[in-house]
């Protein structure tokens, strides 16, 4: 079972993340006033290269610290001295990519862009390691609050230049403002005195190698697409396909992504204990899937009265790529368990095996999409590789926790048909509606559209539950939160 302590830190992060993913909710529909999908295809680019520059020198400096069975100074003092080295190698990496990327794809504003974003890395380097000792305690509240100071930084600063210049300069404020504000934070809620030390790089070194690989092939699946994207559609196009993506994750990743690291801290307490870690690993999955993903699977179904009232009429060709995109991300929280497992068994090369197959599957279907069929046929063939990993990743978690891909499914089984009544309630209405023509009238369509989908899954899912006997699951963990809130 997962303890109460990892179910209040978890519960923590997913409140922090809640409340900065709807700071940046509201910043995108507002930027999406203010900019066109031209602008965002332009940063897009230039923070694709970024993130692929993070992710070729990533190290996962925490997670390692979290593992050490004592914290010792001359740990704390060689994990730092290690993200400043690697925040300055990026950011003079991005100092010396920046013309020649301009011109590879012929926009001469990439070039002070990429200048300005490798402040980004350079300050993120300075972090206080100290916020390690909270984390291995299982205490995620130091990091929540960094991370949302970061992020209201990001968002004024978003909100400000879009007000004032009305250009793609407020994108690329938002992501400098956000890891240097963060930065700042960890050192004021967990003082650390800076000191260099290279006396543990190699104990850092020894855990991150499969880890860094594995991020380092996640993040190109993750950012490769929008370079070819870009190249074969052009910086409109990529605009709509990035602002599909950054709203499809942000519907359904923005709860599950902060329970991954109370989860690996849970984990790792279990990894003697193959039953116990079977147990919570199975229950995590199922309250995961049945909480989060009818969220992914309404947006997809809502996604036209959403994107038209949010967005604005210029951004309706993003409409179908999110009811692609959409629910194969909701599908992805059947196996976000595996990350936080893999690594708390010590099996780093799982995550390679998959961020490896993903890129396979997912990249050159996308590719040769777009080049033959256009910009939604590149999303579907993205979508369809994205569903196929869900799978074959749920055959490979098989060994690790004893538990067959049916086993999995099954676990998920009343959640999946809530799901399926529910989309099929909410595009009838959405069809049977007329479209009002106020914004009033389309505020209240959406809202009403909304709770009468929740409402239906909710009363399936209970109905399920009690027709089956009311098995311990993620209904009983829900009803038993929402008795002790009822209670205080």
């Amino acid at each position: 079972m997962i303890g109460s302590k990892t179910t209040r830190s978890a519960a923590l992060m997913v409140a922090a993340q809640l409340l900065a993913k709807t700071f940046d909710f509201v910043a995108v529909i507002v930027l999406a006033r203010f900019l066109t999908p031209a602008d965002f295809g332009l940063v897009a680019l230039a923070s694709s290269v970024m993130l692929i520059a993070n992710s070729l020198t990533e190290i996962p400096v925490v997670e390692a610290l979290i593992r050490n069975e004592r914290l010792e100074q001359e740990d704390i003092d060689s994990a730092f001295t290690l993200t400043v080295l690697r925040g300055v190698v990026i950011a003079l990496a991005l100092l010396a990519v920046a013309q020649p990327f301009a011109e590879v794809f012929d926009d001469e504003r990439l070039r002070p862009i990429l200048m300005v974003m490798a402040l980004a890395p350079l300050v993120q380097g300075f972090s206080s390691p100290n916020i390690a000792h909270a984390l291995k305690a299982v205490n995620y509240g130091v990091m929540a609050k960094a991370q949302l100071i970061g992020k209201t930084a990001s968002f004024m600063a978003m909100m400000v230049l879009a007000w004032v210049t009305h250009s793609y300069w407020a994108l690329v404020a938002g992501l400098v403002a956000n890891p240097a504000m963060t930065a700042i934070a960890t050192h004021v809620l967990a003082p650390y005195r800076p000191r260099l030390s290279t006396r543990r790089f190699g104990d850092i070194f020894a855990f991150a190698g499969w880890v860094t690989l594995s991020r380092m092939v996640f993040t190109l699946n993750q950012q490769m697409d929008r370079f070819f994207v870009g190249a074969i559609l052009g910086k409109t196009k990529l605009g709509f396909y990035s602002m599909a993506g950054d709203l499809s994750s942000m519907a359904t990743f923005m709860v599950a992504t902060p329970i991954t690291q109370p989860l690996f801290a849970a984990f790792t307490t279990m990894v003697n204990e193959p039953e116990r870690l079977r147990s919570a690993y199975l229950r995590g999955q199922q309250i995961l899937f049945t909480v989060v993903a009818p969220i992914g699977f309404l947006f997809a179904a809502l996604a036209e009265p959403f994107v038209r009232l949010a967005l604005g009429e210029k951004w309706l060709e993003a409409v179908p790529l999110i009811q692609w995109l959409a629910p194969a991300i909701a599908l992805q929280l059947l196996i976000i368990p595996t990350h936080a497992l893999a690594l708390a068994m010590g099996r780093p090369k799982v995550l390679v095996l998959r961020e490896t197959l993903s890129l396979i599957f997912r990249l050159p279907p996308t590719l040769l999409a777009a080049w033959w069929f256009g910009l939604a046929s590149a999303m579907a063939a993205r979508s369809a590789a994205g569903t196929i990993m869900v799978f074959i990743m749920m055959s490979i978690a098989r060994p690790l926790i004893g538990a067959t891909l049916w086993r999995q499914i099954a676990n998920c089984a009343r959640a999946f048909l809530s799901i399926f009544i529910m989309v099929g309630f909410a595009l009838a209405l959405d069809h049977l509606v007329p479209l009002p023509d106020s914004t009033l009238g389309r505020v209240l369509e959406l809202m009403g559209l909304v709770f009468a989908g929740i409402a239906i899954y909710t009363t399936t899912l209970l109905g399920l539950w009690a027709a089956f006997g009311r098995p311990t699951g993620a209904e009983s963990w829900l009803l038993d939160i929402l008795r002790r809130r009822l209670i205080r």
